[in-house]
């Protein structure tokens, strides 16, 4: 219902059958094994290379462009197959040639969808580094201000202020950038949306640890227990 309300409210830009597409590409991973969902990636990969818009700055390409990398992501990081670090910089070429596409058009209209490729980009990357390592990474840093990651999810919380998923991001971000006054900011945004995030112990979904327990936001963490 939740996801249904947030389609009805952010419009797709893209055209209503790539929304489709994408949509069942989500739901592949719970519907079919890791060889199943594999096969169904070989079959997919060649018919988007080869779609009339390919090469184009057509918005369609974007999200074309944007499918393919999510299929060189799950072949790094689900599948595991082959060369992770081929996969994975596959992966960031494909959702750079979709962010330039949005980038080319300057329509704050596709912020939200900027913003997102935007974290495959940082999903990338992150699992690239051992979580451990990520919080005290200089490269890291360094893509987060490259990018104006902090003012991107800013800008995305203004036109859909209740996705406290992009408020966590903005908080990882913050924590990593030793931002104090961005983490409250962030923090605050999500007790707005669930006052149990007051709480560090709080566990909001179960592919996500509770703020105690993310070794991404130790930093905050710490910084937080001192006020």
């Amino acid at each position: 219902l939740i996801k249904q309300l947030h389609e009805e409210t952010v419009q797709s830009p893209f055209p209503a059958y790539m929304e489709q597409l994408f949509n069942h590409y989500e739901n592949w991973k719970e519907q079919y094994t890791k060889k199943e969902f594999a096969n169904h990636l070989d079959i997919l990969e060649p018919l988007l290379k080869n779609h009339k818009s390919m090469d184009s700055f057509e918005l369609i390409a974007c999200r074309i462009y944007w499918l393919l990398g999510h299929i060189s992501y799950d072949r790094a990081f689900y599948l595991k197959n082959g060369n992770l670090l081929k996969s994975a910089e596959s992966a960031l070429t494909w959702y750079q040639k979709a962010l330039d596409i949005l980038i080319y058009y300057k329509d704050k209209r596709l912020i939200i969808q900027q913003y997102k490729i935007q974290q495959c980009i940082v999903s990338t990357k992150f699992n690239l580094c051992e979580p451990n390592d990520r919080t005290d990474n200089e490269e890291i840093r360094h893509w987060f201000l490259d990018m104006n990651y902090i003012q991107l999810v800013e800008a995305v919380l203004k036109e859909d202020d209740w996705n406290w998923i992009a408020a966590r991001n903005g908080l990882v971000a913050a924590s990593i950038l030793k931002d104090f006054e961005k983490c409250v900011f962030f923090w605050e945004a999500m007790k707005k949306m669930n006052k149990n995030f007051a709480n560090f112990d709080f566990k909001p979904a179960n592919e996500l640890p509770a703020i105690s327990q993310d070794s991404d936001l130790v930093w905050f963490v710490e910084q937080g227990r001192k006020q």
